[in-house]
């Protein structure tokens, strides 16, 4: 997400305290700058889930799917917070579990 605010840095004066400051930004934001906010919320899944499955004794994908699970619905917490389009309530949904899922896998997990 950090290298999205880069590329497209927030407008100056923003106050993201103010949920209609929040507001106005999602409605103007670039749809290239909300893929890098959705990519970076596959990687961190990924990243969970390769985490869990690596330092837990469990030989299952139990970790990786739950650490999935934690980071959907952390996501799902900040899609009512702040308004997102349609498409990210969808990615940010649909996507958290499977790539922990693959994560874990990645990790070495076999069952």
């Amino acid at each position: 997400e950090s290298v999205g605010h880069l590329i497209w840095p927030p407008p100056p004066g923003l106050d993201i305290t103010n949920p209609d400051d929040l507001a106005r930004l999602m409605e103007s934001i670039p749809a290239g700058a909300l893929v890098f906010v959705v990519l970076g919320w596959t990687l961190g899944a990924i990243a969970g889930g390769f985490t869990a499955g690596k330092i837990s004794e469990d030989p299952t994908y139990l970790p990786s799917i739950f650490a999935g699970g934690i980071l959907m619905t952390l996501g799902i917490v900040t899609l009512f917070m702040i308004p997102h389009p349609v498409w990210m309530w969808i990615m940010g949904i649909v996507l958290p579990v499977p790539c922990a899922w693959w994560g874990g896998r990645w990790a070495g997990v076999k069952e």
